[in-house]
């Protein structure tokens, strides 16, 4: 675990923009990036050769909001907060749509749309991308809260663009009031949406708004906002046809500040003709972690805490400093490295981590203070770390890659160039060669917003030196925008190369 820079702003919410950068967003408030004019920055653009920031200016309020990318290559941010005064001047951002479109020369801005574009003022909505290339927004509350109430309740979803049929109401987020902001959403190989709010699940067709199937209630504790766990829907495998697994981990026994937080995980395998949750340890109690898929697609856990609940003023305790491996693959039992390199860096309230292109992971963020505290007990923190997996001890070399194309789309078949010292023969490296596509997500409140793993079908030369490569079959295996594709040999990652998928070359706008 490495600390370099700081992020200028308390990063609640984060995204990785392209291979050089991540955008992170605050609400309105104190922070550290400044403008000449003495007003506090609330979302800065962070460069990750140089660890250093530019500060971005914001009208709108982005507290508690949530973001995806469009099939063009834009980003959307979502929702927000209250008006804001003093030296964090900021408008409402209830009802706000934001966009930015990535750049790597400095000169990308935000351009919003302040007010009346979405049909609900939404505070704390998910956001999932969809395979059409636009936004599923769905969930929050109208006004701040410490967990919701149904008079601020707002139990529908609409999408961005709008589309016709503008808001459509959910009666699933009446069901699982009050353990229902910020729900888990998934999109499904089969184009139907799985989505997750307190214990409760289903499968979702928003096609023709109806429910497609009922899952069991998940045991134990609450799982959702304000008694936070994480959720992941794990890689994607074209050897077993794209079978969906999803794994929530963590959460709180009660809004208390002393309330215990949870040490259990549940998996649920939907290929299963009656899916139930199979229950795992979670080694140490943890609410409020933050799950990432790494380059080689098992799981890293980080961030969260011990005790207490999600919240402002002293309701979060006890940081857990011990990062976590979950392998996917290998038994129940079997699943978990521990003895990683830790920190000491207290992660908890408005934490966020991102799996970068050259296979670390950047944590940042953490600030449980209102209004913000550098010197509180567990101050608000602008120290971004990196966190080496080790994967990236395991050889002298990695695998090196290029000729990626920029765009391909679906089922395309293409050709990148390949160098693996390590491999001796042709027989060696087509055994122990793998390929991923993952795609990070936005990184809020525990949540990684349309992050996504899937493996890809490829042939390697006799002669070890080219990869064939054959990009999803379809949209509903892999929404259309970015993504970071890696080459495994051995487990090892080669460096990450950005590429976009999408239904047709000409749908990329960036």
């Amino acid at each position: 675990m490495e600390q370099i820079g700081r992020t200028g702003v308390a990063a609640m919410h984060a995204v990785l923009l392209n291979e050089k950068t991540i955008l992170i967003i605050d609400k309105a408030e104190w922070n550290e990036a400044q403008f000449d004019s003495g007003q506090s920055a609330f979302s800065v653009q962070y460069d990750l050769d140089t660890d250093t920031y530019r500060a971005l200016p914001l009208e709108t309020n982005t507290f508690c909001s949530a973001g995806g990318f469009l099939s063009n290559g834009s980003f959307i941010s979502t929702g927000g907060g209250e008006k804001r005064g003093r030296t964090w001047k900021a408008e409402p951002g209830w009802q706000s749509i934001r966009h930015f479109v990535p750049c790597t020369d400095n000169t990308c801005e935000w351009a919003e749309y302040k007010t009346g574009k979405m049909t609900q003022n939404r505070w704390y909505p998910t956001v999932e991308q969809l395979p059409e290339g636009d936004l599923f927004i769905i969930g929050g509350s109208t006004k701040g809260a410490a967990v919701n109430r149904a008079e601020i309740n707002v139990p529908s979803y609409e999408f961005w663009p709008p589309r016709p049929e503008g808001e459509v109401m959910f009666e699933f987020l009446k069901e699982t009031m009050p353990y229902n902001l910020y729900p888990f959403v998934f999109t499904l190989p089969d184009g139907n949406l799985f989505i997750f709010a307190d214990k409760k699940s289903i499968i979702y067709d928003y096609k023709n708004k109806k429910i497609v199937k009922r899952l069991p209630d998940m045991f134990g504790v609450h799982r959702t906002y304000p008694l936070t766990s994480g959720a992941i829907m794990l890689p994607l495998d074209p050897a077993n046809n794209y079978n969906v697994e999803i794994l929530i981990c963590g959460g709180s026994e009660a809004m208390k500040a002393n309330a215990s937080a949870d040490d259990t995980c549940g998996r649920i395998n939907l290929g299963d003709e009656n899916p139930k949750w199979e229950k795992d340890t979670f080694i140490h109690k943890r609410l409020m972690p933050d799950g990432v898929i790494m380059a080689d697609g098992n799981v890293l856990w980080v961030n969260g805490c011990q005790r207490g609940w999600a919240g402002y003023n002293r309701r979060n305790h006890d940081p857990t400093f011990d990062p976590l491996i979950y392998t996917p693959t290998k038994s129940l039992g079997q699943r978990w490295t521990q003895g990683l390199a830790n920190t000491d860096i207290a992660r908890m309230y408005h934490s966020v981590a991102l799996t970068l292109p050259d296979g670390r992971v950047w944590i940042a963020g953490s600030n449980n203070v209102d209004p913000p505290d550098p010197n509180a007990e567990y101050p608000t923190e602008f120290r971004v770390e990196y966190f080496s997996p080790p994967y990236l001890f395991k050889s002298n070399t990695r695998p090196r890659v290029s000729h990626v194309p920029r765009i391909v789309t679906y089922d395309e078949t293409f050709k990148v160039l390949i160098n693996i010292e390590e491999a001796s023969s042709f027989q060696d490296a087509k055994g122990k060669i793998r390929v991923g596509l993952l795609r990070p997500g936005f990184s809020t409140h525990s949540q990684h917003m349309s992050q996504r793993y899937v493996f890809l079908n490829h042939k390697i030369s006799e002669d070890f030196q080219t990869l064939e490569i054959t990009a999803p079959p379809n949209a509903n295996i892999y929404p259309p925008g970015q993504g970071f594709m890696y080459v495994l040999y051995d487990g090892v990652p080669s460096k990450g190369s950005e590429i976009f998928v999408e239904h047709q070359v000409d749908d990329l706008a960036i």
